[in-house]
C-alpha cells in the first residue's frame, strides 16, 4: 500500500524498539482480574496509536481473498450494535491482524508475556484443558462522548462462546476528571487508563463491565482481544517458540 494524500505517515515496523518495559513486573489480582501497570513500552503504545490513525484514515480493505470473491474490511464502529445507537456504544475499531500482520504479531508478543503472569496465578486456564490462544488484536479509539456504555461480558453471543479470557492494554493516559475508566460490575472496581497497563479478566458473565463516559479533548486508545480454546497444539506460545521469539517451555500450553 502507498500513502494517500492528507493521511498520517505509515507506521514503521517495531523490530528495533522495546516492546515490554525492562523493569520487574508484578501482576495484581482482584477476583479473577489481573493487572500489570507499565507493561507495554510507551514507545510501542505510540506506534500502535499511529497504526490506528493510518489504517483508519485510509479505511484499509484487504481485497482479492479466496480468488477475488471476498474482501475484509479492517475498520468498524460500534454505533449500530445496540438499539440505543451511540448511547449504547460509540467508538472506532481497527482489526490490526487484518491491516498489518507484522504489527499484530508484535502486539501478541506483549500479550503472551502478560498471560504468563496470569496463568501462573490461575493455573486452571491451562492445566487439564485444551490450549488457549489469542489471534485478534483490535485497536479502538474513543472520542469525547463515546464509549461502550452497556454492561456486557465478552462471551455473551453464540458466535463468541469459545472466548475464555479477555485482555486489554491502555495505549495512552486519560486524566481521572475526564472519565473513560473501565468499570467492573460485580467486582465493584474501576481502572483508569494509563499507557502500557495490561488487564486480563474472564470473558464470561461473572465479569460484566463497561466503559465509562469520556469527556475532554483527549481520545482514549486501547488494544484488546481474547484467548479462545483451540484444538491440538496450535497456540500463540508454540508459534513464538518456533519463530525463536520466546524460549521453549514444554511444560506450558498457553498463549
Amino acid at each position: 500500500m502507498t500513502d494517500l494524500p492528507n493521511t498520517p505517515a505509515q507506521p514503521l515496523p517495531p523490530q528495533h524498539i522495546e516492546l515490554i518495559t525492562q523493569v520487574e513486573h508484578q501482576m495484581k489480582f482482584n477476583d479473577g482480574i489481573g493487572v500489570i501497570e507499565n507493561f507495554m513500552s510507551r514507545e510501542f503504545c505510540d506506534i500502535l496509536i499511529q497504526s490506528f490513525e493510518y489504517y483508519n484514515e485510509t479505511k484499509y480493505v484487504k481485497k482479492d481473498l479466496m480468488g477475488g470473491h471476498f474482501e475484509h474490511h479492517a475498520t468498524n464502529d460500534g454505533s449500530k450494535q445496540f438499539k440505543q445507537g451511540a448511547m449504547g456504544r460509540k467508538d472506532e475499531q481497527l482489526y490490526l491482524e487484518v491491516a498489518d500482520t507484522c504489527m499484530a504479531a508484535r502486539c501478541t508478543e506483549v500479550v503472551g508475556g502478560g498471560f504468563e503472569h496470569y496463568a501462573n496465578e490461575y493455573k486452571g486456564i491451562i492445566d487439564s484443558s485444551d490450549p488457549v490462544a489469542s489471534w485478534t488484536c483490535k485497536l479502538q479509539k474513543t472520542q469525547a462522548g463515546g464509549g461502550y456504555h452497556v454492561w456486557h461480558c465478552e462471551d455473551g453471543s453464540f458466535i463468541y462462546r469459545d472466548r475464555v479470557l479477555t485482555w486489554m492494554i491502555y495505549l495512552n493516559d486519560i486524566p481521572v476528571e475526564n472519565g473513560g475508566a473501565t468499570d467492573f460490575l460485580h467486582q465493584k472496581c474501576s481502572f483508569q487508563p494509563t499507557a502500557g497497563t495490561i488487564v486480563f479478566w474472564p470473558a464470561t458473565y461473572t465479569h460484566m463491565h463497561r466503559g465509562s463516559f469520556l469527556t475532554g479533548d483527549i481520545p482514549k486508545y486501547i488494544a484488546t482481544g481474547w484467548f479462545l480454546r483451540e484444538p491440538g497444539n496450535v497456540t500463540t506460545r508454540i508459534i513464538q517458540e518456533k519463530a525463536g521469539v520466546v524460549p521453549p517451555q514444554p511444560e506450558k500450553l498457553n498463549g
